[in-house]
């Protein structure tokens, strides 16, 4: 007994849409929730870290701007009043025993600007360890202080200005940031630059501070130079290679890296996503600058720490969803498949109508849902189906007997097409014809009129199928008749215009091209009643459009048309190529058209080829642009050679 082996059955089907539904909405919700939330986290954490930002540059500020001001009310002094020697010592002395947030300090004169007999003169007081000392700088002669940034830039720039960080090497032999400024004296009735005023602060105070910084487990803070050199950073191997961010960007191509850089450098404020080769994970940063010297803090907060709570309640809400919904489709499948049963033995005898026993008892129900009116259905379904047999089969023999009709005409059609391609020293032709059915409308034709007229042509029949296959069949027997009285061919084309024209009921037209060649003198004679124009390779040239002088209607529209014929003459070399509006016209599925800019393409690539692979290489190129798009129109070319 064969079985009906059914893989999901509707109570499943019934069951899996309706959990499937409820669990999108939950899904949906859910992930709205999570969006939420996570943009909540976003802004709280954008306004805290940003809050974080200012709290800690303030601090900065606070150590800075000390320095920044001694260094300008003894350069405002220096100016004013003359100073001894003793009373420099003191000032300096004071300055820095009175201020706990600088390091030292020191007034760096021009060469003999202060004694006439000293070209360094630069008196430094500092605090190691708190305790005051002085360092006699014009005494060590491998401190040339006219060469240090913090004394160089300021006299070119006639302001105060914060130096990059440094250690100073034979002044205070710690890692330092100097406030400079430039101060000057009036001598003879000029502004004279005497000398700079320099503050140094000890900057390991950045590394209490920055360090005082906590983000979660692993977030850390870090602070840019003006030129971008990390000061300050949880890898402390950044501060003492004086790493730059620029450099760390450089070398491992993070080009979203430097552009953070460029931004904190240009003191922006912001908040960014930032991957920490230091943490070696995925982060965000918020950034501020400090205004008092053009450095920036950059605070890093860890992306799965930001988000760890948030993520491990979503997972968990997930799992419970999960839970449900397998509890829920259980529960629906168990109560449908009750429901279920007339329906199966209704598909039981079904499937023996399927296999060929048509006269299987359908068993009666009376119901009035969905599965009554289907067995109802089904009895006229099985009452129709012998019938419907009967008459498929003699439709499908009546079918078989036309395509065998079609095959045989369509070997008829490409009987009456020339096969044999003329093999002459003084030219070379080639052929091809693609029906868009199983017969079409397309023609070409070759011959010799005498040993040295050929006789070429290509026509297109408007329309497809059998009654153009039968207009071309016409058209090609009028070629042979009328070329037999004349070989000119606007007389050809008069003469077979007449014809066509008669009886045509159908309204049946063709657009042609004829051509007489005499392959001794390379003249040809030929007209054109409205079919594409040719394509010519001359040496001159290269391949182009040849558009006749004379434009005519296709044969077969009206009577009354005299056509006019034209010449041209052929050089050795000179290539003819003729073709059917199914070459430019072929579409792709995107609707786009082969175009005769493309076709000229192929041609000129191919120039150098035979005319049989110059044909060939086409038919390809249209194929391939074609793709699995059918064919829609005929595909017709010819092509001919001169060599003289």
């Amino acid at each position: 007994m064969n079985r009906i082996k059914i893989r999901y059955t509707i109570a499943f089907k019934l069951g899996l849409y309706i959990t499937t539904c409820v669990v999108v909405i939950s899904l949906l919700a859910l992930l709205y929730n999570y969006k939420v939330s996570k943009d909540t986290i976003m802004d709280n954490i954008k306004n805290d870290s940003k809050d974080l930002s200012f709290a800690t540059l303030d601090k900065m500020g606070s150590y800075l701007v000390t320095a920044q001001q001694i260094s300008q009310d003894i350069a405002n002094v220096l100016e004013s009043c003359d100073f001894t020697l003793k009373d420099i010592m003191n000032l300096l002395k004071n300055e820095v025993k009175a201020c706990k947030e600088v390091y030292g300090c020191t007034i760096a004169f021009e060469p003999y600007m202060f004694n006439k007999t000293k070209y360094y003169f630069d008196p430094y007081f500092y605090k190691p360890e708190g305790v005051v000392k002085y360092f006699d700088i014009d005494n060590d002669e491998e401190y040339n202080y006219f060469k240090w940034d913090w004394y160089t830039i300021p006299k070119k720039l006639n302001r105060g200005i914060w130096s990059e960080p440094y250690f100073d090497k034979g002044g205070g032999n710690i890692y330092m940031v100097t406030y400079s400024k430039p101060f000057y004296k009036t001598i003879d009735g000029k502004k004279k630059f005497c000398g700079v005023v320099a503050c140094d602060i000890d900057l390991t105070f950045l590394e209490r501070l920055v360090n005082s910084i906590k983000i979660f487990n692993t977030g850390y803070a870090f602070i840019l130079s003006p030129k971008g050199f990390f000061i300050e950073h949880k890898n402390n191997e950044y501060t003492k290679s004086k790493e730059s961010i620029f450099s760390l960007a450089e070398s491992k191509e993070n080009i979203k890296l430097k552009k953070l850089g460029e931004k904190m450098i240009s003191k922006q404020t912001g908040f960014e996503e930032y991957y920490s080769y230091t943490l070696r994970k995925k982060c965000f940063v918020s950034y501020a600058p400090l205004e008092t010297t053009g450095w920036s803090i950059g605070i890093v907060i860890p992306d799965e720490e930001l988000f760890f709570d948030l993520n491990t309640a979503t997972w968990k809400l997930f799992i419970a969803g999960v839970v449900s919904y397998i509890f829920i489709l259980i529960l629906i499948i168990t109560l449908a498949s009750k429901m279920m049963i007339p329906l199966r033995t209704l598909v039981r005898v079904t499937n023996k109508i399927g296999k060929g026993d048509f006269h299987v008892s359908i068993p009666v129900n009376s119901s009035t849902d969905e599965v009554g009116v289907l067995s109802r259905t089904f009895q006229r379904m099985q009452e129709n189906l012998v019938k419907h047999i009967t008459d498929l089969q003699e439709t499908t023999a009546a079918k078989e007997k036309i395509e065998k009709e079609l095959s045989i005409a369509r070997e008829i059609q490409q009987n009456l097409l020339p096969q044999t391609f003329p093999c002459l020293k003084q030219i070379d032709l080639y052929a091809t014809l693609i029906p868009a059915r199983e017969i079409g409308g397309d023609l070409y034709d070759f011959f010799f009129i005498d040993e040295k007229h050929l006789c070429f042509a290509i026509g297109d029949v408007a329309g497809k199928g059998v009654p153009a296959a039968l207009f071309m069949a016409v058209v090609k027997t009028l070629l042979r008749a009328k070329i037999n009285l004349t070989i000119d061919p606007a007389k050809v084309f008069t003469a077979m215009n007449e014809d066509l024209c008669k009886d045509n009921k159908s309204y049946m037209f063709v657009t042609f091209f004829l051509g007489i060649l005499n392959i001794e003198t390379g003249l040809l004679e030929y007209c054109n009643a409205g079919h594409n124009p040719p394509l010519i390779h001359t040496a001159q040239k290269g391949f182009y459009y040849f558009h006749t002088e004379n434009p005519h209607s296709p044969l077969g529209i009206g009577a009354d048309v005299n056509y006019v014929g034209n010449r041209l003459k052929l050089l050795p070399e000179d290539i003819f190529f003729l073709y059917t509006d199914g070459v430019t016209e072929a579409m792709n599925i995107d609707e786009i058209q082969f175009s005769e800019e493309k076709l000229i393409d192929i041609l000129v690539k191919n120039k150098d080829e035979t005319v049989s692979d110059i044909i060939n290489n086409v038919k390809m190129a249209v194929a391939q642009h074609a793709l699995d798009r059918m064919q829609s129109d005929d595909i017709t070319m010819l092509i001919l050679k001169y060599n003289g």
